[in-house]
C-alpha cells in the first residue's frame, strides 16, 4: 500500500497530455445542525459540481466520454468504500491515462472539485505539511502505552509488557528500607530503559517528526534520562498529565491541540526565517514570479505558501507541482499577515540564483 507521500510524488509527476484530471477533495464530517444533522455536506457539493463541469462538455466535447467514466468510478467508490468514521476523502481520476487514486484521512478537507490539465495538489501538500507523524508515550513507572498519529487518525501500538508490581508494602517488611528503595528505583530505571527503547524503535519505524510524553511526575524524568540524543530533540517540552488508563478517545482529544500548536509554531518559524532572510539579503525570495523562477531552476529548498489569499487555486497548484518535481519541501502557513504582504508565497533557497 502506497504512502501519502508516494501518492503525492506520483501525482506531481503525472503527465496527462491532452487529457484532463478530475481532482476531488471532500469534507466527510457530518453537518450537525438543521433537519438532517448527520448529513454530509459534501454530497450535494460533489453532485452540483459534477453537473456544472458536465455542462461545459456538452453536447459532444472530446473529453465528455472520459469524464463520464471518471464520474461513474467516483460514484461507485463513494457508495461502496467510504466509511462513516472518515473525515476526509481525496480522489484523482483520469480515465484516458488509467489514473484512479483515492485517499481517506481522519481530518476534513475543504470541499473542492476541479477538472484541469493536472491533478490539484495543494490540499494534499497541506496535509503532508500539517499532519506530521507524531508518537505519544503515556507512561507510569511500570506501564507504557504508545500511540501513533497519522493523517488525523490515532492508533494505539502495543508497548513493553507491564512489569509486575512486586515492590509493595509486603516486600518492604522483608528488606531493610535502603535496600527496598534501591530495588524500587532500579526496577523503575530498568522499565524506563525499556520504554525509551520502544519509543525509539517506533520513531524510527514511523519516521516520526514529533514525540509527546504524558504520564506521572515520577516516570517522565526517568524516561528523559534514557532517551537518546537522536530522539530527545523531538520531544515536546510540555508533559501531559494523563492517567495510564485514559481511554483512546480522550488521549486523542488531549494531544490534538498540542499537535496543532506545534504545526503553527513550525509554520510561523518558517515565515520568520523568510523575513530575516529578506532583510539580510540572504538565501530567500518572495513573490510569485521570483519563487516560480527559483523552482524552475531547482534552487528552492522550501516553498512557503499562504493557505488563503492572495494566490488563486491554479497558481498555488502550479507552485506545489513544481516544488514536488524539484525536490523542494512545501510549508503551508495559516493566516499570517506578513506572508500575505509578501504576496502569499516565498522560498528558502539552496544557493543564490545566478540571475540575481
Amino acid at each position: 500500500m502506497q504512502t501519502t507521500q508516494e501518492l503525492f510524488d506520483k501525482l506531481a509527476s503525472f503527465e496527462p497530455g491532452d487529457a484532463y484530471v478530475l481532482s476531488i477533495y471532500l469534507d466527510m464530517s457530518p453537518h450537525m445542525s438543521g433537519k438532517r444533522p448527520w448529513t454530509r455536506t459534501s454530497t450535494p457539493v460533489l453532485r452540483n459540481r459534477i453537473r456544472e463541469i458536465e455542462k461545459t462538455l456538452l453536447p459532444r466535447h472530446p473529453m465528455l466520454d472520459s469524464f463520464n467514466k471518471d464520474v461513474e468510478k467516483v460514484q461507485s467508490y463513494m457508495e461502496n468504500h467510504v466509511e462513516p468514521w472518515q473525515q476526509g476523502v481525496a480522489i484523482f481520476a483520469c480515465h484516458e491515462r488509467g489514473l484512479f487514486e483515492t485517499l481517506e484521512v481522519g481530518t476534513a478537507f475543504q470541499n473542492q472539485i476541479a477538472f484541469e490539465p493536472y491533478p490539484d495538489l495543494f490540499q494534499l501538500a497541506h496535509l503532508l505539511d500539517k499532519h506530521e507523524t507524531v508518537i505519544t508515550a503515556l507512561v507510569d513507572t511500570n506501564t507504557t502505552r504508545l500511540f501513533v498519529t497519522r493523517w488525523g487518525f490515532l492508533e494505539e501500538i502495543p508497548g513493553p509488557e507491564v512489569l509486575p508490581r512486586g515492590y509493595g508494602k509486603r516486600n518492604a517488611t522483608c528488606l531493610n528500607q535502603a535496600r527496598y528503595h534501591r530495588r524500587v528505583e532500579n526496577k523503575r530505571k530498568a522499565f524506563a530503559r525499556e520504554a525509551a527503547s520502544a519509543i525509539e524503535d517506533l520513531v524510527k519505524q514511523e519516521d516520526a517528526q514529533r514525540v509527546i510524553l504524558a504520564g506521572d511526575a515520577v516516570a517522565i524524568p526517568l524516561l528523559h534520562e534514557e532517551l537518546s540524543n537522536t530522539v530527545e530533540p523531538l520531544v515536546h517540552e510540555e508533559v501531559l498529565r494523563l492517567d495510564i488508563n485514559t481511554p483512546l478517545r480522550e488521549v486523542h482529544d488531549e494531544i490534538k491541540p498540542v499537535i496543532e500548536y506545534l504545526e503553527r509554531e513550525a509554520s510561523h518559524s518558517q515565515v520568520d526565517n523568510l523575513v530575516e532572510g529578506i532583510r539580510a539579503n540572504g538565501l530567500v525570495v518572495s513573490g510569485i514570479q521570483e519563487t516560480l523562477d527559483a523552482l524552475e531552476h531547482g534552487q528552492a529548498d522550501v516553498l512557503i505558501l499562504a493557505n488563503d489569499v492572495p494566490l488563486d487555486d491554479q497558481q498555488r497548484n502550479t507552485l506545489v507541482r513544481k516544488a514536488a518535481n524539484s525536490g523542494a519541501r512545501v510549508e503551508v502557513v495559516e493566516s499570517n499577515p506578513v506572508l500575505q504582504e509578501l504576496g502569499g508565497v516565498g522560498a528558502q533557497l539552496r544557493y543564490r540564483p545566478q540571475w540575481v
